[in-house]
């Protein structure tokens, strides 16, 4: 359907972004959708290539659409905050705002530590954790993936069906165990071919890596290694 850009004092590519803002806005061009290529949109709105690209390119850096190399511009994802000022857990803090969340088990079994969360978390060789693998969503949409190394000593009766009714900190807290403090580290990455595959994302989009210790007392009770879409999340610190 060609639709022209009308005279209204704004410059043609002004009065095509309020057109693209206006299909985003109403929802008949939806989150991750990929918009029409620039020679579509100046047989939509009758508008010139160089107006089309113009429109783009602004869009582009008022964070509402994001191009693909190769595979064209898509409307760029809504980013959820997270402030870490506290300790916090992601559940409960996106029903706060809302959203329906909720995890999909991958993976629970129990192994014996290997060398590297041996060093970790400062456990004894052959020493035992439950390995807790889940794929986090936000609406049905996947958002993270994370994998849960818990020392086997502080819950021995631990199951994957408790973790899916109750939830993991829940479940462990319904142990005995408190969850007093914690430290995450964050890192930018690209996600490999596993992790964009459960992620429903591009192989070598950007991430966010975290990694959380989580302690009781001086004893680390929690090691979680988790893989974030970089265009759904937001992380905020609040200075005093």
């Amino acid at each position: 359907m060609n639709m022209t850009c009308k005279e209204t004092g704004l410059a043609l590519y002004d009065q095509l972004k309020s057109k693209i803002r206006e299909k985003i806005e109403t929802g008949e061009w939806t989150e991750g959708q990929k918009i029409p290529t620039e020679k579509e949109l100046c047989e939509m709105f009758n508008v010139s290539r160089i107006t089309a690209r113009k429109a783009i390119d602004d869009l582009q850096e008022e964070n509402l659409l994001v191009k693909k190399q190769g595979k064209g511009t898509f409307i760029k994802r809504s980013q959820i905050n997270q402030s870490l000022e506290k300790f916090y857990s992601f559940s409960k803090e996106l029903t706060k705002q809302g959203l329906e969340e909720k995890a999909e088990m991958l993976e629970f079994k129990i192994m014996e530590a290997d060398n590297r969360i041996q060093r970790i978390m400062n456990i004894s060789e052959n020493e035992e954790v439950f390995v807790i693998k889940r794929l986090r969503l936000l609406d049905d949409k996947p958002y993270a993936i994370e994998v849960s190394y818990i020392p086997v000593k502080f819950t021995p009766e631990l199951t994957k069906e408790l973790v899916d009714r109750n939830g993991l900190y829940n479940s462990l807290q319904a142990f005995g165990v408190k969850l007093e403090h914690a430290t995450e580290k964050f890192s930018a990455v690209n996600l490999r071919k596993e992790e964009a595959y459960y992620l429903n994302s591009d192989f070598s989009e950007a991430g966010i890596k975290l990694t959380r210790r989580t302690y009781q007392g001086t004893d680390m009770v929690e090691y979680c290694s988790s893989i974030i879409r970089g265009d759904m999340f937001t992380y905020t610190v609040d200075l005093f």
